[in-house]
């Protein structure tokens, strides 16, 4: 990934934010001479940094688990609020005009070597704190014990779980810190009050604190 140095996210923690908030993993693979490209919520639990597991679990059909070399990185890649930015936000523009659009983003690339599982306690424990992750905060959160034992077994049965031990990230925070101070202010005005959806509203507080959370 291209990644200039004023855009370069070094923060472990805001990394960790990122892919706890936003755990729907673009999975791409290697198989043969072909990319291959799944979308896979991972849990991480802790902070992310070299070393660390990212779980998560897959039908036992799709073939990437069969697929994928233990030995070689595969990566995930997380990708958090992003928003167009019109060069009318900047206040510059009044002054001379030499301004462009863009687009401003976070993301994350983590990469590592995948193991996969059969186990059906380790699966079993995946998609309880899967579920458990994504109920959280609910007024009367589902839990995977709400559902027939046999039922969640035969489920296990169908699934294949994933586990990737974490050996390089790389992390990118395109949100207009090579833009004067000014500039900045008035993307972040201008998100606030023009932005229709929720990712430019997001965006916006980024754009003003740089954290995702």
């Amino acid at each position: 990934m291209y990644v200039p140095r004023h855009f370069d996210q070094q923060d472990a923690s805001d990394v960790t934010a990122l892919v706890k908030s936003h755990p729907l993993a673009a999975l791409v693979t290697r198989a043969g001479s072909e990319l291959v490209a799944n979308h896979v919520p991972f849990m991480l639990d802790g902070e992310l940094a070299v070393g660390a597991t990212l779980l998560g679990h897959v039908a036992k059909s799709n073939e990437v688990w069969q697929q994928t070399d233990p030995a070689a990185d595969v990566l995930l890649i997380f990708q958090g609020p992003s928003a167009y930015i019109t060069p009318n936000w900047y206040p510059s523009k009044q002054e001379h005009h030499q301004v462009v659009p863009t687009y401003n983003y976070v993301v994350a690339h983590v990469y590592g070597r995948l193991v996969a599982s059969h186990d059906e306690q380790v699966k079993r424990k995946i998609v309880e704190q899967l579920t458990a992750t994504m109920e959280q905060g609910r007024a009367s959160p589902w839990k995977v014990s709400d559902a027939p034992a046999d039922f969640i077994t035969t489920l296990l049965g169908a699934i294949v779980a994933l586990e990737l031990s974490v050996t390089r990230i790389q992390a990118k925070w395109k949100v207009s810190q090579n833009r004067s101070t000014v500039d900045r202010d008035g993307v972040a005005a201008g998100l606030a009050q023009d932005g229709p959806s929720d990712f430019e509203q997001k965006m916006s507080q980024i754009v003003r604190s740089g954290r995702v959370a």
